[in-house]
């Protein structure tokens, strides 16, 4: 080596002598002849020395790195995985001499005395990362099994669980062989060297796969939580998707010797909505949409073409103009499956399927995503960090509540490489390679996501209770929290318990705080009208003022016809009215609305709702049916009152438009108990749909085309102020829609 930094060094000099003019390289080769020196020193003066691994490393290994003894028996399992193994049987039994053992056996592909040497006695091998797939023919058809380890750590997993291990495997063609390993051994040499494992041939094995016995435990297996915390480990290797999974578990125990097949939990095969459907090779999405609540199951199919009308807005991902031209993705398949991870939901999943709200997040945990196969092969995610490639819980941030994260969603996409060519893996396997194909498969998928969004908010909103903003408000209070938590305490639960509560608290307020985004959105949108009108009632007194004075002028010198006088009456009187509506809107902006709040009589503030609409077009022909008691006093401030009044006649007005007959719109008292009348508003129109019943109290909803779904908020948010409630009563009392609401009266 010192010989070839002289030479370079040389070779520098001449070039000097032949460059003399060239200042810059002159000086860059000077550099160069000087780190040639300094090189020459340095490695005339330093010495090699080895690098060492002491043999207890074994143990640290699987103390250190496995992290509980379940994680070290699933471990064991992803090594059976890896090598195409089509059942794993795992069994805590006794051997001959009563002593406790695992025994995990599986019917793979086994190994060959190359892969021992090379793989299993070598520490961290880069086996599996070099062979990154495993292949295996069933029933004379080739398939292909991506391996889901490749740091070659697993096998110290077993020096975890006991202190000595027994290996059989054997490989289709090739004989059978046992290793032995003694791990408490490695503690006593000094060198790595002299570290060893017995190998023999044995001849009365025939089936191909690998046994390993584990004895000698470290702990002891005879526990019910224990088998059932490995049971939720082993589950992770299990796909919840039919025609995809082709690997079995079965657990046996001393207490179950008939064994336990490992399989995801029921709850995952009846998700709350679903999607399932394919792309063609045109780009059309058909999706069969189903949503299975408590109460209520719906289905809606639909199809969404690959137009630049349906995808004109999706710029960011997409040049519309040129990549939507023409879809060249290729036909796949999906299935997405979602669920509401709020704590009343899980509730309702928790006494369904008699699980606990804990495993139910666990368990959707493990499988959450969207995981992508090509011929039934994992590509992707590979890794944790590629869980959400679709960028899911980025897009949810600005609408918490309607958009689905990647903790809801266990999905699965189908492409092959016939089919879908261009969708390609990148060099490290761990994402896919960014072409046009790929930007069209991710706008698909985006969209197919939405559509499962928009599914679910009509679900969502249909199941919805109108709530005034108090009771919004209401559950956003610790106190809950914090008496849940102190109880936990008392009662000596952990800190994983104490953080499912605040989980819990966390995941109800995110809903309620989106609710609250969007009511105070509306009231927003209804407060600047507020606004308007006080400028347009203001403007409208400034006028009639001077229109009054000019009426009282103008009125000294009528002539004495008949007509002109009817004219000036009418003039009056129209006057008037606009001055009494205009007026009767005026105790709408006080301040103080509420703090005295003199008696109204009932009946009367009822016939001036009525007034107040009867000019209105769709009011023709509405007769008014007042059967509230003369004496009955309202302690509701009168505009407020009328406020909820002139909405409910409003409505039965607008609905009862297309009536051919009589048009009947009649107020009842139902029911007067400890200070709180209930008042019926009851028409003979359409009526409501009693899968709206609730939903028609919801901020925004409305089946009016030009209505913003604010007039039953208002009138909710009124009467539950004065601690009464609104409801619909089903079905209408004559024929049409019948909804009541509490009035507080005097006694």
């Amino acid at each position: 080596m010192l010989l070839i930094y002289l030479e370079n060094w040389k070779k520098g000099k001449k070039l000097i002598e032949r460059r003399k003019e060239d200042q810059q390289n002159i000086i860059l080769l000077i550099n160069f002849q000087n780190v040639c020196v300094e090189r020459c020193l340095y490695m005339e003066s330093s010495e090699k020395i080895k690098i060492q691994i002491h043999p207890r490393a074994f143990a640290a290994f699987g103390e250190e790195l496995v992290t509980s003894d379940s994680v070290a028996v699933l471990e064991l399992v992803k090594n059976a995985y890896d090598a195409y193994a089509l059942l794993v049987d795992i069994r805590f039994d006794k051997d001959e001499r009563g002593n406790p053992r695992i025994v995990i056996k599986d019917d793979g592909c086994g190994m060959t005395k190359d892969v021992i040497v090379n793989a299993w006695a070598t520490i961290a091998t880069p086996y599996k990362k070099n062979n990154p797939t495993v292949k295996r023919i069933i029933n004379g058809i080739e398939h292909t099994r991506v391996v889901s380890g490749n740091k070659g750590l697993g096998r110290f997993s077993a020096a975890r669980l006991g202190r000595t291990m027994t290996m059989i495997t054997k490989t289709d063609n090739g004989p059978a062989m046992e290793a032995f390993f003694d791990w408490s051994l490695f503690n006593e040499i000094d060198k790595i060297d002299d570290c060893q494992m017995e190998l023999r041939m044995l001849d009365d094995v025939k089936n191909t796969g690998t046994t390993i016995i584990i004895q000698n435990l470290n702990e002891n297996w005879d526990n019910s939580e224990k088998i059932a915390d490995l049971m939720n480990e082993l589950s992770r290797l299990i796909t919840p998707f039919e025609g995809i999974n082709d690997f079995d578990i079965r657990v046996t125990t001393l207490n179950d010797t008939e064994g336990i097949g490992v399989k995801p939990k029921s709850f995952i095969d009846k998700p709350t909505y679903k999607i399932v459907g394919e792309v063609d090779s045109k780009g059309s999405i058909k999706y069969k949409y189903l949503f299975e609540g408590e109460t209520k199951r719906r289905e809606n199919v639909e199809t969404i073409e690959w137009t630049f009308e349906n995808y004109k807005d999706n710029s960011d991902l997409l040049n519309v103009e040129k990549e939507l031209k023409e879809y060249i993705a290729g036909p796949f398949s999906f299935e997405l499956r979602a669920w509401d991870m709020d704590s009343e939901s899980l509730q309702s999943v928790s006494e369904r399927f008699s699980i606990g709200k804990r495993d139910i997040r666990a368990s959707i945990k493990l499988y959450k995503g969207i995981s992508v196969y090509r011929d039934k092969v994992l590509v992707l995610p590979k890794s944790e960090t590629s869980r959400d490639w679709l960028g899911l819980d980025a897009r949810r941030i600005s609408q918490i509540g309607r958009r689905l994260s990647t903790n809801q969603i266990i999905g699965i996409v189908q492409i092959s490489n016939k089919q879908n060519p261009n969708i390609k893996d990148t060099t490290d396997r761990e994402k896919l390679a960014d072409t046009f194909q790929y930007k069209q498969f991710v706008e698909i998928m985006l969209e197919v996501v939405d559509s499962l969004q928009r599914e679910r908010n009509i679900d969502k909103e249909e199941g919805k209770k109108g709530e005034a903003l108090s009771e919004i408000l209401s559950p956003l209070s610790s106190g809950e929290l914090v008496e849940s938590v102190e109880n936990a305490a008392k009662n000596g639960a952990n800190a994983n318990e104490i953080v499912e509560y605040i989980k819990d608290y966390h995941e109800k307020n995110e809903l309620q705080l989106q609710e609250l985004n969007e009511r105070l959105v509306y009231y927003a949108q209804t407060a600047s009208l507020g606004s308007i009108a006080i400028v347009i009632m203001h403007e409208i007194l400034t006028g009639m003022t001077t229109i009054k004075r000019f009426l009282d002028r103008i009125g000294r010198f009528l002539p004495e016809d008949e007509r002109t006088h009817a004219y000036y009456s009418g003039a009056l009187s129209s006057h008037k009215r606009i001055l009494d509506v205009t007026n009767s809107f005026a105790p709408l902006y006080k301040r103080d609305l509420r703090k005295r709040i003199p008696p109204v009589n009932l009946r009367s503030a009822i016939d001036k709702s009525f007034n107040l609409i009867s000019s209105k077009k769709m009011s023709e022909g509405v007769l008014l049916d007042n059967k509230v008691g003369e004496t009955l006093e309202a302690l509701v401030p009168i505009s407020e009152l009328q406020t909820v009044f002139i909405n409910l006649f409003d409505n039965a007005c607008y609905w009862m438009q297309e009536n051919d007959g009589s048009k009947q719109l009649s107020v009842n008292v139902e029911e007067c108990k400890e200070g709180m009348c209930r008042i019926s508003v009851n028409d003979n129109g359409k009526g409501i749909d009693k899968n709206n019943s609730e939903r028609i109290f919801v901020p925004g909803v409305t089946s009016k085309p030009k209505g913003i779904g604010m007039g039953l908020v208002i009138v909710t948010e009124i009467i539950k102020a004065y601690g009464g409630e609104v409801g619909v009563i089903q079905p209408g009392k004559i024929g049409g829609a019948s909804l009541v609401v509490d009035i507080p009266i005097k006694r």
